[in-house]
């Protein structure tokens, strides 16, 4: 049964992928588009239109919706808590703020920024774990880690407000990103990212069932072999790797993580490599089919997918907190 809906969410995945392909200001027929994919001719505007433009954004949806969806899927298991995420963690925000400074400051530039991004994420990461320490005096309440992510991404997002107001000019052509866009990307840009990105998706999923061993206690998964502070470490490291290059390519976009992991153990529960490869499918469809929506719903106008995140992740965020509520309190 859990095979079918791995199948079934990859079927699903391919549709709406050809579906992203068609759809735009300039309508295209799956024809055309197939056409463009195995036989592209460069001087047809419609295979121009698939292959330059369409395809990266579909590539981009496709890659940073299973990275982030991988990342909150490992960091709600690792730290036992439905609510946390990179972006209510902060992470997506520390990684902004650090590549918004780089540029600033350093003059840094595309796959340069990388470096300072991921900076950026852990010291968010490690100021949310210090104030949810302060707020719980040294106790951990799920409920304390959320807020310390919350103060985390609110400091790190005044220091790219800051940054900003220094030289508005500067970054004019960054306010997209900011909120979090899928552009049009050359693809060898794209290729320096995605390596670090499989590589860390791959320790991932060597690591699920290490991780499942976690869950039964520290001290019962050092008497069966698997020792606690290298496989958290590594795991810890992995998910902040991912959205800090989500974030590198695309901007701060949200919630993809929050949402994701709760729907996938939905149908196919939390044990072993199932619900992270479940989870990365569905991250991927969420984001492919929020870019639909930012490309139609003001068509000929491009919205950013930030935006379409943000109005769906406020409300999931809102119903996802009230379930863990009552699930604590029943």
């Amino acid at each position: 049964m859990k095979a079918l809906l791995l199948s079934a969410a990859a079927l699903g995945l391919v549709m709406l992928s050809v579906l992203h392909l068609c759809i735009g200001a300039r309508p295209l027929s799956p024809t055309v588009v197939m056409a463009a994919l195995f036989d592209y001719d460069p001087r047809n505007y419609s295979h121009i239109v698939v292959i330059k433009q369409r395809l990266s954004r579909l590539v981009v949806a496709l890659g940073i919706g299973a990275m982030l969806a991988a990342s909150g899927y490992t960091l709600q298991k690792l730290l036992r808590n439905d609510l946390v995420s990179p972006s209510t963690l902060g992470i997506n925000s520390g990684a902004a703020a650090f590549s918004v400074g780089g540029i600033y400051f350093l003059g840094l530039s595309g796959t340069n920024l990388l470096w300072p991004a991921l900076a950026g994420g852990i010291s968010a990461l490690i100021f949310a774990f210090f104030a949810a320490d302060l707020l719980g005096r040294h106790r951990r309440e799920p409920l304390n880690l959320v807020l310390g992510g919350a103060m985390s991404a609110t400091l790190f997002s005044s220091a790219t407000a800051f940054i900003l107001s220094l030289d508005p000019d500067a970054f004019g052509n960054m306010l997209g990103w900011l909120v979090g866009d899928i552009g049009i990307f050359d693809y060898q840009t794209l290729m320096v990212f995605w390596p670090f990105g499989l590589l860390a998706l791959v320790v991932l999923f060597l690591l699920s069932r290490p991780l499942d061993v976690l869950g039964i206690g520290a001290e019962q998964a050092a008497a069966l072999g698997v020792n606690p502070q290298w496989i958290q470490g590594l795991a810890l490291a992995a998910a902040v790797v991912l959205p800090v290059l989500a974030v590198t390519v695309a901007g701060p976009i949200g919630f993809v993580g929050l949402i994701v992991p709760h729907i996938a153990r939905l149908f196919v529960g939390e044990s072993g490599r199932l619900p992270l490869a479940v989870a990365m499918l569905l991250g991927s469809a969420l984001l492919t089919g929020a870019d639909i929506l930012a490309r139609i719903l003001l068509a000929p106008r491009l919205l950013n997918v930030g935006t379409i995140m943000a109005l769906v992740g406020g409300i999931a965020f809102l119903l996802i907190t009230l379930m863990v509520l009552r699930r604590r309190t029943a």
